[in-house]
């Protein structure tokens, strides 16, 4: 029966798909089928129900005088459908699938098939369940419902046309405030620069008043000197021992106030004008938002409450923007939604490079500068390394500060698996596990290794570690790396490859590691990154999926962090390029430079429910925040 069922439904939207073509209602003269088989056009006078075909006068005669057809029934004149779709729909869900030329005429209720007579002899005759459906049932009940159904839906195309038009209108409304808005925004913006013009004219005013006295004393003073030099000149020329005694005595204060004056002045400070606290034009990214709302459902009662309809269970939640606490921030906060709006074109296309925020993350213990050497993101909040102070700490979305937690070291990479933070460090051969959940950060575990862990990454539900043999995490010299993939404190796998091969030429530089998907990760190699498939169970590097390197103008040098968003697109930080490269893992010719001139970056997030990149940085106190738009 379910597949009689389908086979129904498939007749209907064929008899749909057809009706356009063929049985839609004719404006036109309509012709007899079968004569236009023999190129031959007359006009219909009848048409067959039971073969659903138009009709001449000749083929309704002929109709009657064939043996076979002498039963079907006529429709004539003003009986005559202008469109078949019905007859044809009925004779195609009446017609065996099987048998084409019987009609459908018992059901067996043991297989749930209805079924013709030659399907009955050949396939049901044991069957103990089978009907005759001679049987007249009554459509009463079907007509009034798609009589119910009919009324709804003119009621709901009534709804759905006046909600057109309103919208219409609030969209006018709303175009009309952007406009006034623009305006505002302009006439403040002019009235703050005439403030500031009429500020500059006073400030202007009282300094050329004090430049013009400064002027005029040099000058003052000027002759006084040339006065007493020429004075002294002469004396000494003509004067006479006595005489240059007594006048030299005489003048002596004169020129002791003259020094005192040339000094005062000397040291008079003259103020100059400046524009301070410029404004920064990216700091304003909006003067408004729009957003899309779900309006109150009126008048929909009749659509509920009935049989044979479909319900939507899904939610729909309008939650309002949650704003940055402005105590922790030093730039204006910028308003966030929980409801993610799907984005007009990929994050690969998306403009990117304007910072939206910095945020303070140096707490009131921390005695040094914050160095963010890992962030993650769990559902509930932001989760920091800070190298800096020796710290973990957890921030909520709103980037209020949750928890801290000291560290037995200087985290240099962390990793977080949804319920557990693991954390190595630049000068302790282990590795810490610390529970993390969305109040607090929960006490330290950790397990020694023999080499000194550089980096680590969750791997399914394991961690791979990256060792460095000779050099530390922060050098960019070529290393004998070590990769181990472990079960806690146990080793469940030791990592190797064919260093021969010239593929693996750049493993070495490795200083991070990140899982790129369930069957490969990533290394960070100086002044590239390259993706490699991992056999976890028989230890080792099977071949280089794909790998992006410093070229051109795209400079990437001493490659850090590493993250991935939804799309398959890759972050990495270049710490001495001072910049962030995206690039695709999908598209090898699809990359490009999203961040430029930021100091030092070492790790980055993607946070794909705010549109933004969140990056840590070396002697930095903040996060830095910029956007996708």
């Amino acid at each position: 029966m379910a597949t009689n069922r389908q086979d129904n439904v498939q007749c209907l939207e064929t008899s749909m798909e057809n009706k356009e073509n063929k049985c839609h209602p004719m404006k036109g003269p309509i012709f007899c089928e079968p004569c236009q088989y023999d190129e031959s056009f007359e006009e219909v006078t009848g048409f067959c129900v039971t073969c659903s075909e138009y009709l001449c006068q000749t083929c309704c005669r002929d109709h009657k005088r064939n043996k076979v057809t002498r039963i079907h029934s006529l429709l004539k004149n003003a009986e005559i459908p202008a469109d078949i779709t019905p007859f044809t729909t009925i004779k195609q869900l009446s017609t065996c699938k099987i048998h084409p030329d019987n009609d459908i005429a018992y059901e067996c209720e043991d297989h749930e098939a209805l079924v013709c007579v030659f399907c009955l002899t050949e396939n049901h005759r044991k069957c103990e369940n089978v009907h005759d459906l001679g049987d007249v049932i009554s459509a009463d009940s079907d007509v009034n419902l798609m009589a119910a159904l009919q009324e709804r839906i003119h009621v709901l195309k009534a709804q759905k046309e006046e909600q057109r038009k309103t919208s219409e209108m609030e969209q006018e409304a709303i175009k009309n405030n952007i406009q006034s808005l623009d305006v505002k925004w302009k006439d403040h913006i002019t009235s703050l620069r005439k403030d500031l013009e009429t500020q500059l004219s006073k400030l202007s005013l009282s300094g050329t008043t004090q430049w013009k006295e400064s002027i005029d004393d040099c000058h003052e003073i000027e002759t006084e000197i040339t006065r007493n030099k020429m004075l002294i000149e002469t004396l000494m020329k003509h004067g006479t021992k006595r005489q240059i005694t007594v006048v030299l005595r005489q003048t002596k204060h004169a020129r002791a106030d003259l020094k005192e004056k040339l000094q005062s002045l000397e040291c008079k400070r003259q103020r100059n004008i400046a524009l301070i606290n410029v404004k920064q034009f990216d700091m304003l990214t909006a003067i408004a938002e729009l957003s899309l709302e779900e309006k109150d459902k009126d008048n929909i009662d009749i659509l509920e409450h009935t049989s044979d309809e479909m319900h939507d269970n899904e939610e729909c939640e309008n939650k309002l923007p949650e704003k940055i606490d402005k105590s922790i921030q030093t730039t204006s906060p910028v308003s966030t939604s929980d409801a993610k709006q799907v984005p007009s074109k990929p994050l690969s296309e998306r403009d990117s490079g304007q910072i939206i925020t910095l945020v303070n993350v140096k707490t009131a213990t921390d005695r040094n500068i914050c160095s963010i050497f890992g962030v993650n993101l769990p559902h509930y909040g932001i989760l920091l390394a800070d190298f800096g102070n020796s710290k973990l700490k957890l921030f909520s979305d709103k980037f209020d500060l949750i928890s801290e937690q000291s560290l037995p070291g200087k985290p240099i990479d962390m990793t977080f698996d949804g319920e557990y933070a693991y954390v190595c460090y630049s000068d302790l051969k282990k590795v810490t596990k610390h529970s993390i959940n969305k109040t607090s950060i929960g006490g330290l575990m950790e397990f020694s290794t023999r080499l000194r862990p550089i980096s680590l990454t969750v791997f399914d539900t394991r961690l791979i570690i990256l060792f460095a043999t000779n050099e530390n995490f922060d050098s960019t010299e070529v290393d004998d790396v070590h990769l181990e993939i472990r079960k806690g404190s146990s080793i469940d796998a030791t990592i190797s490859y064919d260093s021969d091969d010239e593929c693996y030429n750049y493993v070495e530089d490795a200083k991070q590691v990140s899982v790129f998907d369930e069957s490969s990760v990533v290394f960070s190699e100086n002044t590239r990154v390259t993706c490699y498939t991992i056999d976890a169970q028989d230890g080792e590097l099977l071949d280089r999926k794909w790998y992006y390197k410093s070229h051109n103008n795209k400079v990437l040098k001493k490659a850090k962090g590493v993250a991935k968003d939804s799309e398959g697109n890759i972050y990495v930080c270049g710490e001495d390029s001072n910049n962030v490269h995206q690039t695709s893992s999908t598209n090898y010719r699809r990359n490009r430079v999203v961040i430029s001139n930021i100091d030092k970056p070492i790790c980055v997030a993607v946070d794909e429910a705010n549109d933004r990149l969140i990056i840590g940085c070396r002697s930095h106190n903040y996060l830095h925040v910029y956007s996708f738009k």
